[in-house]
Order: structure tokens, then C-alpha cells, then sequence
């Protein structure tokens, strides 16, 4: 897992000047901390995430076996709406500034698995609960190379970060 120390300076700036501005729209009347958390997530998120977001390496059952893309999502399993709109809030309620806390949580936040878009809807109903969820995750290196190929193409390449590491070596 990249922490602060890890991280490009030019992404840690961007992503500092972003809490400033989410905890400005957060100070404003009638803007609740999800209206602001949504700067991220919904505007600026789009300009960050391929230098960002990190694949870990972990596929539902049911994406590894699923013969549409279509039906396919990549996953924030650490709930990353929620948990920047609590970060939010708290932040909010405390005066509590600190730019490093919002960053670090949207490192780890931005770690995806790749599950299919029901067991994204269970999840987000179980709370990130996978179990709950009926979620079973799998080891990319034990996907058969045909369907590593398929999700690399579909999934991660262009995508992730980290989708290099994932390239699957055909024979």
C-alpha cells in the first residue's frame, strides 16, 4: 500500500489544493459535507485516477466468470464516498484543517477490486461487507491466462495505475 512518502509530489499537490477547496464548498451554507466530498469524487477525481488508482490484485467469483464487461465494475471496497464525506464532516464539525489525513484516504480508498455491478450494489448495501455481500474474491495469479488477458483489455489497462503489473504473459 503507497502512503504519503510514496507519492508523487505533483499528485500530493493536486490532491492537497483539492481538500482546500472541498473544505471551502464544505464552509458554505447549505452545502452539506456529501455535496462537497462530491468536488472530488464527481469533478476532479477524472483528472487524477490514472495516476492514482491502484488495482489490488483481487476478483469477485462472479467477475472472473462473467462473459460481459458490460457487467463489470471496478470496486472502491473501501468505500471511498463515504469515507471522504465522514473525513468531510469531521474535519468540518472540528475546524480541523489537514490536508496529509485527506490525502492519505484517498490513496487508500482509491484501491479497486474488480467485482461485477450487482455485488458492487451488495456491497454498498452490506456496508463493504463482502461476506455479507456473498462477494468471494480471487487471486488474480490463479485466473486462467485467457481471462486475465480479457480483464486486463477491459478493466484495468488505461484504467489503473498499476495495470502493467497485472499485463498477462500469453504463451
Amino acid at each position: 500500500m503507497r502512503n504519503l512518502k510514496d507519492l508523487d509530489p505533483k499528485i500530493h499537490g493536486d490532491l492537497a489544493a483539492t481538500y482546500e477547496e472541498v473544505m471551502w464548498l464544505a464552509q458554505r451554507p447549505n452545502v452539506t459535507a456529501s455535496m462537497a466530498r462530491g468536488w472530488y469524487t464527481h469533478v476532479v477525481a477524472s483528472k487524477l485516477v490514472r495516476r492514482l488508482r491502484e488495482f489490488t490484485g483481487k476478483v469477485s467469483r462472479s467477475a472472473a466468470e462473467s462473459d460481459s464487461d458490460t457487467s463489470l465494475r471496478l470496486e472502491h471496497f473501501k468505500r471511498m464516498q463515504t469515507s471522504v464525506t465522514q473525513l468531510v464532516a469531521r474535519h468540518r464539525a472540528s475546524k480541523k484543517l489537514d490536508p496529509d489525513e485527506f490525502v492519505q484516504l484517498v490513496i487508500d480508498c482509491e484501491r479497486v477490486h474488480i467485482v461485477t455491478v450487482a455485488e458492487n450494489y451488495a456491497a454498498m448495501r452490506a456496508d463493504g461487507n463482502y461476506s455479507k455481500a456473498g462477494i468471494e474474491l480471487l487471486d488474480w495469479r490463479k485466473l486462467p491466462p485467457g481471462r486475465q488477458e480479457f480483464l486486463w483489455k477491459r478493466m484495468l489497462h488505461g484504467r489503473v495505475a498499476n495495470s502493467t503489473k497485472f499485463k498477462p504473459k500469453l504463451a
